[in-house]
Formats: structure tokens, sequence, C-alpha cells
């Protein structure tokens, strides 16, 4: 440990004094920036969510407008109209956008299901600061089809789509241009009732013109301290009901050659106030139906992190992700009982979650073992843009016990300049050691420049909870400039990029080293890209090109898009190349096809094809069907693998669901499995008076 905070020290010592020479000219722009004010007015009768902004209700709002155009962190006004209307009464929010289309006839239309990267399309989101923390917000979104989106960003930094929550929100098209609505119930949100000052922003984006639009001015999409301000919240009088949820689970699984499988569970999930949430599991659902697909990565071996869906972990999560991911809740892969608790108090956001079931041991062939795992998190606000954070994690099991402590920080100078730093320090058996990052960050306009240091000392442990990494210590630095040519012109933005890493491994000794320069011109509905670079590498355990030359192009319709990829490089002194294609079409709004194929040759190491097929017919916007076909194949070794999935899906509500699959694949046996959960909630009258 004294090692690690002697090397820590001269890197803290140099950005502490940078931050302090850049912090008078920084906030010097801070003073500069004039916060927006949009107004919120309370009716008694609600708009009818149908997508039409044509209610009488309506005309009572006040119109936020004077969006500003984004462009590689530039600002702009813009050229399109975009109004916004924002009502409410004792139950809702109520958002009614207009947005000005005069070429109706290209909308990018291709997302269609829920939680989809929808801001690849024509869509409006809602961004929500309710605690004016000037930190952390909701996001609620839509598309021209009607497709959902919503998520959680914390500390500016983290962008959590595993939140979900039962809103509305419909669109209605015209001949030059489109409206959305959307209902967003309070009892969704977490806020202080007694706060009559929410941030808030709304942003467009517009593929057609590969622009983004702001309302707020603010260069980058999700900084929460540059919102602008909601008024006219009288939430003292708002009577919400709090609800205990009630969700009930049972699963069938029958596989070739194995005994039929029956299961169930439940969960309870009790409001305690406005700021507070507790969820109590008993064998809760940790199938993944959402059904991860086989994600094989055949440029590299390090294992990768899959996205957490089950609902006992939802809540709260995205306060766990730190620079060093030392918290990997897909470890845990069978819960007997869990209990949770996360909200806000004060200036404190914070998160304790308890289990006691089954954990995947990285260092027993991946066995799964009997554990207690207790992991508690908070963050807490300092000033206008600095938080200051520790997580503890104790993993008890019957051979071992696994302590793990962590101190983190995002300290904010001004508008453009960032620094976050985290220092842990892991106990096994009685012997302890640590691991370390440090990073700033400088935004401005199209620059961008970012140097960081990160250790992982021999004997640290992250397995055992965390994504798997070796002992290492590592420099990175990363610089960038973009420039935004006018709106009207063809060529829309230049990028030229220069990225270095220096790593050596636990002796010392250099394990990898990488340079790599990357331009990039985005051309009408073309983004071409080419890059080059070169590196050493000492353990050759890695998938690594020494020299490497590539290009890459993406091209998007109104309906489909294309991308292609090509590298050729040296691995271990022979030659490699990789290249893949991916496409993607969207058929009369309802259906989408995505193909992807990728291909490695490594001389006489390695020829591996990868083929993935990907559709999806949505029904409705809650019913739909999926089906995914995935074929690998290893030709210098002659083996093949296939998997093939078939999925309906019926969803009342992000919790509550109907699933049915089928699986198929060799090597495998074939497989049925179905599910339904459906939450019950019951209203407690009086219940938050009581505790306040």
């Amino acid at each position: 440990m004294i090692i690690s905070v002697r090397r820590l020290n001269p890197f803290v010592g140099t950005w502490i004094l940078v931050a302090t020479l850049l912090m008078p000219v920084s906030l010097g722009a801070e003073d500069q920036h004039r916060t927006r004010v949009a107004q919120a007015v309370r009716v008694k009768t609600a708009p009818v969510i149908d997508g039409e902004l044509s209610d009488a209700v309506w005309e009572k709002a006040q119109v936020a407008t004077g969006f500003f155009r984004i462009k590689e962190g530039s600002i702009h006004p813009s050229r399109l109209k975009t109004e916004v209307r924002i009502l409410y009464d004792e139950e809702a929010l109520y958002i009614g956008i207009y947005c000005e289309e005069p070429d109706m006839a290209n909308l990018r239309e291709t997302m269609t299901r829920r939680d989809s990267r929808i801001w690849h399309n024509e869509c409006v989101e809602v961004m929500l600061d309710t605690y004016r923390d000037r930190r952390n917000c909701y996001v609620f979104a839509t598309n021209t089809l009607g497709t959902q989106m919503d998520e959680r960003i914390g500390n500016e930094s983290v962008f959590d789509m595993s939140w979900d929550a039962v809103w509305e929100s419909k669109v209605k098209k015209y001949r030059y241009g489109w409206t959305a609505e959307f209902s967003i119930p309070f009892r969704v949100l977490r806020f202080d009732p007694h706060n009559a000052t929410w941030g808030i922003n709304f942003w467009r984006t517009h593929p057609i013109s590969g622009q983004s639009y702001s309302w707020a001015p603010s260069a980058f999409f999700g900084r929460v301290s540059e919102f602008g301000d909601l008024t006219g919240l009288n939430l003292g009088k708002i009577g919400i009901e709090p609800k205990i949820g009630v969700l009930p689970y049972a699963t069938y699984r029958a596989i070739d050659d194995g005994q039929d499988d029956f299961n169930g569970g439940l969960d309870f999930i009790v409001p305690i106030s406005t700021h507070l949430t507790s969820n109590v599991t008993f064998n809760p659902d940790f199938s993944q139906l959402e059904s991860d697909p086989t994600r094989i990565n055949i440029v590299s071996d390090r294992e990768l992190s899959l996205p957490e869906r089950r609902p006992f972990f939802r809540e709260g999560a995205e306060l766990f992700k730190l620079p060093l991911n030392l918290y990997y809740t897909r470890r845990v892969q069978e819960i007997d009982i869990g209990t949770k608790v996360a909200g806000r108090l004060r200036a404190a956001n914070f998160a304790v979650i308890n289990t006691y079931g089954k954990m995947i041991d990285r260092y027993e062939g991946d066995r799964k073992k009997q554990a207690n795992l207790l992991a508690g998190r908070v963050n807490y606000d300092i000033g206008e843009r600095t938080v200051v954070g520790f997580m503890g994690v104790r993993k008890h099991q019957e051979d071992r016990d696994v302590l793990l402590l962590s101190f983190n920080g995002r300290f904010g100078f001004g508008r453009d300049l960032t620094a976050t730093s985290q220092f842990a320090v892991n106990s096994v058996g009685g012997q302890t050691h640590s691991a370390y990052h440090q990073a700033l960050t400088w935004v401005h306009e199209g620059w961008m420049a970012q140097i960081g240091v990160e250790e992982i000392q021999d004997g640290f442990r992250p397995n055992e909870i965390g994504l798997e990494d070796d002992a290492f210590h590592r420099k990175r630095v990363r610089a960038r400039y973009s420039y935004g040519l006018p709106e009207t012109t063809l060529v829309r933005s230049l990028t030229a990029e220069m990225y270095h890493m220096y790593q050596t491994n636990a002796q010392q000794l250099l394990r990898e080293r990488r340079h790599e320069i990357r331009f990039n011109v985005e051309i009408g509905r073309i983004d071409f890209a080419t890059f080059g670079g070169f590196g050493a590498l000492r353990e050759v355990s890695e998938l690594f090109d020494t020299r490497f030359l590539g290009s890459e192009m993406n091209y998007t319709a109104q309906r489909w898009q294309l991308s292609t990829f090509g590298r050729i490089g040296l691995r271990r002194g022979e030659i490699s190349r990789y290249s893949s294609f991916s496409a993607g079409l969207n058929l009369l709004e309802k259906t989408t096809v995505d193909v992807d194929l990728g291909y490695l040759s490594w001389d006489a190491i390695r020829n591996t094809i990868v083929f993935r097929l990907r559709g999806n017919y949505q029904l409705t916007r809650r019913v739909g069907w999926r089906i995914y076909i995935e074929r690998i194949e290893e030709r210098l070794r002659d083996e093949n693998s296939l998997n093939f999935n078939v999925i309906f899906d019926y969803e009342f509500t992000p919790e509550s669901h109907f699933y049915f699959v089928f699986v198929d694949g060799r090597p495998g046996n074939r497989a049925v499995f179905a599910k339904v959960a459906y939450l019950f909630e019951s209203g407690v009258p009086d219940f938050g008076k009581a505790i306040e």
C-alpha cells in the first residue's frame, strides 16, 4: 500500500496544480453562463395523452423555446423551431413538445423495441434533475415511432439504462412537423416535496442533418450542471399515495435429456418515502430473459462486462459504477434471500445491498459457492459539481472472507475541467493490497484532452467480486479536436484524435504499449474514419496487433443503415486481418432485421467467422417476437457452433411480463423456457406522512 501511495502523489499533485491554475478561468466562464427558466403550470384537468396538443388545457402552459444547435461541443442558434409546454397535477408531470420538420419524408425511424438506442432516430428527450443537485437526473425519451427509452444519469458521467419506470407517451405526425406528449407520474421519481425548483433540459436529435438541439445552453448531453430551472412546482400539497409492490414469478424449463424444472419466487418493493425505496426478495428471478447474446469478442480475450437487467439490482445501480469496476453483480447467480435500501438523504445518494446465495468463484474454476455479500455505496455532494464517495463490500464464504473499501471523488472545476479519483483496498485472508485510478479531463467546444494513471497492485483480487484483471500499472493520454461546419454544408464535421497508452505488469516489465492516431470525416449521411498505430506487447496470450492500419464507414438512411470495418496488422510477427459488416433494416415500422458478419484471419494460427442475425417483430409497443441466430466457425480447428433463440415477449409493465423462449444449438441441448411475472401494488393511506 505504501508503494501505491508514493506513486500516486506526483500525479495527484500535478492535476491539483493544473486545476488550481485553471480554476479562475473556468469560474469566470461559469459566471457568464445564465440559467434558463421554464415554468410548470398546475391544472385540475389532465391532458389526454394522444400525441396531439389540441386539448384546451395546453393553452394554459407557457412555451419554452429558443433551442440551440449543438455540434462538436459548440453552441449555435437552431434553424428549426422546437416548443415545449409543461403542466402538472396531483399525480403527474405533463410535457408537450412540438418539433418543426420540413422534411418529414426522410425521418430516420429504425428503433422499435423499448430501451433501444432511439437517439439514433428522430427523438426528443426530457431530463429531470428532481433534487436540483446539478449532478443526477432522470431521462425519458421517445422517437417518432413512439418507442420509449428511460434511464438515469449519475454524476454527469454514468448512464444507466437498466432503470425502468411506468410512464406514458404518444406521438403524432403532421405534414411539416410532429408532436409528442409525456405523462410522467411523480410516484416513479425520487424528489424533495418541499423543493419548488427542479433542474430540467430538453434534447432533440435530428439525424437528417446530423445535428442535436438543446434547450439549455449546454454543448454536451448529460451535463446536468448546465440544465435550466423548472419553477412553479408546489409539490408539498401533492397527495402521492405510496404503494407496496409484490412481484411474484413462476418459471418452467424443459431441456432435452434433462428433468423439467419448475421455479418461483417473490419480491417485495416497499416505498419508505419520496426519498427512499426498499426491496426484499426471496429466491428472485435471475433468469436472463433479455437473452444475453453469445457475445464473442474475437479480437481480444479479456472478460466481457454484461449489463445487469435483473429487477432486484436496478434501483441505485448507477452508484456502483466506478472507474475501477470492483462490484460486478453478475457474479451473483442464485440468491436465497436479499434485501436492499436505496435513496437520498440530504446531500447524499446511497444504496445498501445484502444477499445470501450462490456466487461464481473465479479462483476455483468458476464454481458456484454459497456466500453472503454485503455492499454499501454513498455519494456526497459538495459545492456545484463535486462528489465524494465511499464503497464498502464484504464477501463471506466458508473458506475465506474478502473485504473491499473504495474511496472516490469527481471534482468539477468550472464548466470544462473535471478530475476523477479512486483508491481501493482489498483484504483477502489477512493480506492487504491496493489499487487506484486518477484522471484529469478538459472538454471545451471541439477540444478534449485527458490524462490518467491506474494501478492494480500484485495480490489485489478484483475477481472476487469485480471484473477479472491482472496486476498492472497503466498511463494513458488522449487528445481530440472536432470541427463542426455550418448546418447547411455537405461536410458536417472533421475530427482528429491521438491516443497513447503505456502499461507494465506486476514485475514492472513492459506489458503493453500502444500509440494510435485517427481521422474522421462526416459527409452527409456517411461517417468515414481511418486510423493507424503501433505498439509492443510482452505477454503473448493477448490478441493484439503491434502494427495496424484500418478504416470504417457508416451510412444511415431513413429505414436502413450499413457499417463496414477493416483492419490489417502484425500479431506475434504474423499478418492478421479483421473485417466486419453490419446492416440493419426497418420494415413497415414494426419489423427490424440486423445482420452482423465478422471475420478474423491470423495466418496459420486462427481463422474465425462469426455470423449473427437478429430479427424483431413488434406487434404492439408491449408485444413482440424476437429471433436470434448466431453461427461461429473456427476453420483451422474445424469447430462450429450454432445458437438459435426465439422469444415471445408480452410486457404488461417493465416489471410485469410473460416470456416464452425456445433455444436450440450445437453443441448443446434443445430447451423450452416460459416465465410469467406480475407486479401487484396496494396503496397504503397516510404511510408516507407517518414516516415523515
